[in-house]
Parts: C-alpha cells; sequence; structure tokens
C-alpha cells in the first residue's frame, strides 16, 4: 500500500497545477456594475487579473453606456474609434488573450474620468 503513494503524486502535482492556472471571470465593478461614479482603478488593484482571465462588463443598455478596449493612445483621447473591442448591448466579456496593458473605457463617459481603467496582464 505505501509503495503506491508515490505514483500517485506526480497525478496530485499535475492536477494542483491545473487548477491554479484556471481561468477567472471578473464581473467589473462587481455589485456596482459598469457605470459612472465607480472607482474602477481601485477595483482593478483588488483582483489578481491574469492572462485568460475574462472581463464582464454589466451596465444598463438604455443609457449610453458603452465598452470600448483602445490603445494607450486612443485612452488618452478618450477617442473608442477604431476600438480592439467595442459593444454597448448591456453585457460585455472581454477574454484577456495577450499579455500586456489594456485599455478599457465607455465611449461617451471618459473625459471625467469615470468609466475607464486599465490592467497589466
Amino acid at each position: 500500500m505505501a509503495t503506491s503513494l508515490p505514483n500517485f503524486l506526480p497525478l496530485f502535482l499535475i492536477l494542483c497545477y491545473v487548477g491554479s492556472t484556471m481561468a477567472a471571470v471578473h464581473i467589473v465593478g462587481d455589485q456596482l456594475g459598469w457605470r459612472p461614479h465607480v472607482n474602477y482603478y481601485s477595483w482593478v488593484r483588488s483582483r489578481s487579473i491574469k492572462l485568460g482571465d475574462t472581463l464582464v462588463f454589466n451596465y444598463d443598455a438604455t443609457k449610453d453606456y458603452s465598452v470600448a478596449e483602445v490603445t494607450q493612445f486612443k485612452f488618452i483621447a478618450c477617442n473608442a474609434s477604431n476600438a480592439k473591442f467595442f459593444d454597448n448591448s448591456g453585457t460585455s466579456s472581454v477574454t484577456l488573450t495577450e499579455p500586456g496593458q489594456h485599455y478599457f473605457m465607455a465611449q461617451n463617459h471618459c473625459l471625467d474620468d469615470q468609466m475607464v481603467f486599465s490592467v497589466l496582464v
């Protein structure tokens, strides 16, 4: 019986590694969702967001809210044209498939630094 225990050790270690590398889903803003007057920079700092994780944006589609992933230059300029990702359906999901800095904004709500944040993956 004691000789079979080491046979399970490699399998156990592999399962622990796979379990620790599984992608997570992050609801942006938690229960507040994606809307003005939420500090998304604090929200990002409170998370461990990794490559392969998905960000889910929940917001009121009847308002002029949107989600855009843009370049750094577009982010600074508050310009969502030619965005890497754009949606205004009310629920938007973005899976982070590339390492680096990712910039998110709402097309009509970024000049006042309200619906914006960036995250390093």
